[in-house]
């Protein structure tokens, strides 16, 4: 759930946006490209350059190692609990064939035809269906959070590429 709120907020940096933002840039305007990304909602490509931008603004020297910190802090942020999900999704059927298999010797267990094997029939069943409900669901999330998650990497490599370079000319 938390993983579905945290990817549900993350916004990408409109093309109007990234216009002015990169024709500031050029114009060496660093206060000004920072506000016009302050109007972004969470966007790990926005959060870079605004650290970018109040970097270049105050004069720090190294300010390229700083920004390549927090794209990784970034990174870090849009994995979190990535692993997680993946394990559930991968893990959840095993369990459910765990409990089809006992099930299924518990019904041989109490013999053919009587009672007790219809109960454990029945729980074979149901253990792999609660499997399943558990695992598709998590990996679908999984595959469309890692997909997000790529998109908005490729994002702050791009804008990045095309704004950081106008900072090193100033």
């Amino acid at each position: 759930m938390e993983r579905l709120v945290y990817f549900w907020r993350l916004k990408s940096i409109s093309q109007d946006h990234f216009r002015k933002v990169r024709e500031l840039a050029r114009e060496g305007k660093w206060d000004d490209a920072k506000d016009v990304l302050t109007q972004e909602v969470q966007s790990p490509a926005a959060t870079l350059l605004r650290l970018a931008f109040d970097l270049k603004r105050r004069g720090v020297a190294f300010w390229e190692e700083d920004i390549r910190q927090e794209g990784f802090r970034q990174i870090y942020l849009m994995e979190r609990y990535l692993t997680g999900l993946g394990t559930i999704a991968t893990i959840a059927p095993l369990l459910g064939v765990l409990g089809t298999v006992i099930g299924i010797v518990r019904s041989f267990a109490e013999g053919a035809g009587t009672q007790g094997a219809e109960v454990g029939i029945s729980e074979a069943l149901i253990t792999t269906a609660m499997g399943l409900a558990i695992a598709i669901p998590a990996y679908i999330f999984y595959n469309v959070f890692t997909r997000m998650k790529e998109e908005k990497i490729t994002e702050m490599e791009n804008v990045t590429d095309l704004v950081l370079p106008h900072l090193n000319k100033r």
